[in-house]
């Protein structure tokens, strides 16, 4: 699927953002096939205080940033060791995504996962990993 086209909504700088291309998300993290993620369509998403505050420029975040977050999507592709998820299955996204594979996530404690939001792109537009 990676000729599909995407698009994402990028933080340009204080008080701009735009509507770009950007690469079509990957099943992998770095360098390593991600065989327990899955690639989203993005359905809908939130605006909540945090995309609000950068775009009024109160933020550290670099420009270029893909924004978005909070999100339904459906489920285009699974990795192999996905075990509750299919194609075709609509799902929403927390804010704070947790691994679920390290100490604290086997533990029950997914809010203090060690792993939590790895360094990925937005979601509000396109597709997502």
């Amino acid at each position: 699927m990676t000729s599909q086209a995407n698009r994402g909504v990028v933080y340009k700088g204080p008080g701009e953002v735009a509507v770009e291309s950007i690469p079509y998300p990957k099943l992998e993290l770095g360098n390593r096939k991600c065989d327990h993620g899955v690639i989203l369509k993005v359905v809908t998403t939130n605006i909540c205080g945090s995309d609000q505050h950068m775009v009024r420029g109160r933020t550290t975040a670099p420009s270029g940033l893909v924004l978005g977050h909070e999100i339904t999507g459906l489920v285009i592709e699974a990795g192999r060791d996905v075990e509750f998820i299919k194609v075709g299955d609509l799902v929403s996204v927390p804010f704070n995504i947790a691994c679920g594979r390290c100490r604290n996530c086997k533990e029950g404690r997914t809010g203090i996962c060690l792993n939590v939001n790895p360094a990925r792109p937005g979601a509000a537009y396109g597709y997502v990993d």
